[in-house]
């Protein structure tokens, strides 16, 4: 007897992982980590009072239309390199945003808070958005460090380059976490038509009100992952089957798909 698969109901309970979108108030997203659409204005209006501030009058009006068209990729890129922090269990104290704060000071003549406070205000900005800013900066800078190469042998542009070039090599892949039901597909003859009618009937019974998929994995499926109800566990994106991968990357989650027949 040939063993493929006929039925597959499958269950998903998690979406994508790296993706990027812009729905309603959430400008991007990317993993788990959003900017909404407050927090972009509010750094669009930063980046057009920074460039007005240091570009010739004639010069604003493009300097700002392009920095508009950079920002989301630039969010984008900032999260990207966020999220991979959380995913090595990257941090940044406050010990070391205290001590980037005095570098800052020193490297504009700065020695009171005073001071600090009088220049922050004319740019625009509180303390705690030049302290967040600073924490950006490190954790970008130790996840070049851990994940390219020893941070000395590079020049920032360096780091910044190879970075955008290899991103994509520190995304994860979509996942889905998946439970089964398998009906073993006959050669031919009555025996097929009799399984693929179980299949549509066991299909069924999954999309029934109230139904256990669970349970009736353990009692229909002819598949070794029965007596854990049907629970596959995650899959990737790629690794399943074509038409079986397409089914289940484009059902939303939670939904029941099949019976699928390979």
């Amino acid at each position: 007897m040939k063993k493929t698969i006929l039925t597959l109901c499958l269950t998903l309970a998690a979406g994508s992982l790296s993706s990027a979108q812009i729905i309603e108030a959430v400008v991007v997203r990317v993993g788990d980590r959003i900017v909404t659409r407050s927090q972009y204005e509010k750094r669009l209006r930063d980046t057009f009072n920074e460039i007005a501030q240091t570009t010739p009058a004639e010069q604003i009006a493009t300097k700002q239309a392009e920095a508009r068209k950079r920002l989301t990729d630039e969010l984008i890129n900032e999260l990207l390199i966020k999220d991979r922090a959380d995913r090595i269990g990257i941090i940044v104290n406050e010990a070391e945003v205290k001590e980037a704060v005095t570098r800052l000071k020193q490297q504009y003549n700065i020695s009171t808070d005073e001071q600090f406070d009088s220049s922050l205000k004319q740019s625009g900005m509180t303390r705690a958005d030049m302290e967040q800013r600073l924490r950006d900066t490190l954790v970008t800078n130790k996840v070049f460090a851990r994940e390219l190469r020893n941070r000395a042998e590079l020049e920032d542009r360096e780091l910044r380059e190879r970075y955008d070039r290899e991103k994509d090599h520190y995304r994860l892949p979509e996942r889905a976490h998946l439970r089964e039901i398998v009906v073993l597909k006959p050669e031919s003859g009555l025996a097929l038509e009799m399984a693929k009618q179980r299949g549509t009937d066991v299909a069924a019974k999954v999309r029934a009100a109230g139904a256990d998929f669970a349970k009736i994995a353990t009692e229909f499926s002819e598949a070794g992952t029965k007596d854990r109800g049907g629970d596959l566990g995650e899959v990737r994106r790629g690794e399943l089957l074509p038409d079986l991968d397409q089914a289940v990357f484009n059902a939303p989650t939670g939904s029941v798909i099949g019976p699928i027949e390979t």
